[in-house]
């Protein structure tokens, strides 16, 4: 199993849309979407190496900040304590807030930064 789909699969159990780059219908919120913003390759004096780390970013919007005070910590643990498959660990880097007006609403957004580290 690819490191996309097992960090995609750590996080659906907590119950909200949960995918990839971007959704392609709407699906309500709180919804999670994932993007790799990084990846690093380790080599050997033999070549390339069978371990990697990217840099991924976890994306959340809510309509409200309550459910992102509620949301963010839960997805944070869920990933910090994930072992399996390829994914050897995964740290959190930094987490930031900000939010987006769009059509009259005002969509929470808080972005969660990790480092995963996994077997290529």
């Amino acid at each position: 199993m690819s490191m996309e789909r097992e960090v995609r699969e750590a996080l659906k159990p907590l119950g909200h849309p949960v995918v990839w780059g971007a959704f392609d219908e709407d699906v309500g919120f709180p919804r999670i979407t994932l993007q790799r913003i990084g990846t690093v390759t380790v080599y050997s004096l033999r070549g390339r190496g069978n371990i990697e780390t990217a840099r991924v970013q976890v994306n959340v919007a809510a309509t409200t900040y309550g459910a992102l005070l509620t949301l963010m910590p839960q997805i944070s643990t869920t990933l910090t304590d994930y072992r399996g498959g390829s994914v050897l660990r995964i740290k959190e880097l930094s987490r930031r807030d900000s939010f987006e007006e769009t059509g009259g609403d005002v969509i929470r957004l808080q972005m969660l930064d990790v480092q995963v580290r996994y077997r290529a």
